[in-house]
């Protein structure tokens, strides 16, 4: 299931995000207008089955690296996105010893919902004596984090600090 097909605006309403097509001027958006006969052609005569399907919007996987989780988010993070993507970040926050680390290098658009997704994420990490690191941002995300002042939240601790705590002072791998 598809971020896109869970998110849906409210009644009356219509996302910014998915085009209107075919609408009929006083049809009610989400409704399903009644067939006319340019719509009956142009419904008969489809795309060719071979037409390959668009990539998705977002991809999202994870995996463990010793005490910590890493969550690395492919694609676009929007307002339709966004539940699914902290609906995986808090997933593997609860799955880690030590907190989440999250790779956006792949990440092709990233607005404040990603952002708010992220904020909400290291508050509740920290609520857990967790933390949430940021790995290599893509422009896209890096930006944002710039622009809001909010990238130092997600660098990873000073490495004194780890040696200190008794964990290891080697950063983690890349996948």
């Amino acid at each position: 299931m598809h971020a896109r097909d869970i998110s849906t605006p409210e009644p009356g309403h219509r996302s910014p995000y998915r085009p209107v097509h075919d609408a009929t001027p006083g049809t009610p958006v989400g409704s399903t207008p009644t067939p006319t006969p340019s719509r009956l052609a142009s419904a008969t005569t489809s795309t060719p089955a071979s037409t390959p399907a668009p990539p998705p919007a977002l991809l999202t996987d994870s995996y463990q690296e010793g005490p910590r989780k890493v969550v690395v988010i492919r694609g676009e993070v929007d307002y339709e996105t966004a539940p699914a993507v902290a609906a995986a970040l808090r997933t593997a926050l609860h799955a880690s010893a030590e907190g989440v680390d999250v790779d956006l290098r792949a990440v092709r658009f990233w607005d404040c919902s990603g952002l708010n997704a992220l904020l909400r994420l290291r508050r509740e990490a920290l609520a857990h004596g967790k933390t949430v690191i940021v790995r290599s941002p893509s422009r896209a995300a890096g930006r944002v984090l710039g622009l809001t002042g909010t990238a130092s939240l997600f660098r990873p601790p000073h490495p004194r600090r780890w040696a200190a705590e008794g964990r290891s002072i080697t950063p983690p791998s890349r996948p």
